[in-house]
């Protein structure tokens, strides 16, 4: 399976998609240097398929390269951060 992630900025989130459809999003919010995520959702049917992660991935992949700090009010986020200890330099 194919996960396909992008900033959808006018929407203020990440959206992950397979084929056409919607698989996940993540929601934020931008202040000066600093992007708040704050809530992750991924559909029913792609739960545990790595939807989640391709998400968090792209999206702190994309703050890094922006030079964006990041505050994860978002649990799925805060987690991910957690487990992977070399995005751990990006939380504010």
């Amino acid at each position: 399976m194919s996960v396909q992630v992008h900033n959808h900025s006018l929407l203020s989130r990440y959206e992950a998609r397979v084929g056409d459809g919607l698989a996940g999003i993540a929601e934020y919010r931008r202040d000066d240097e600093v992007i708040t995520f704050t809530h992750t959702e991924v559909a029913d049917e792609f739960e545990g398929q790595g939807v989640g992660s391709a998400l968090a991935r792209f999206a702190l992949d994309d703050a890094r390269a922006q030079g964006w700090r990041v505050r994860p009010l978002c649990p799925f986020i805060a987690g991910w951060i957690r487990r992977h200890e070399d995005y751990a330099g990006l939380v504010v």
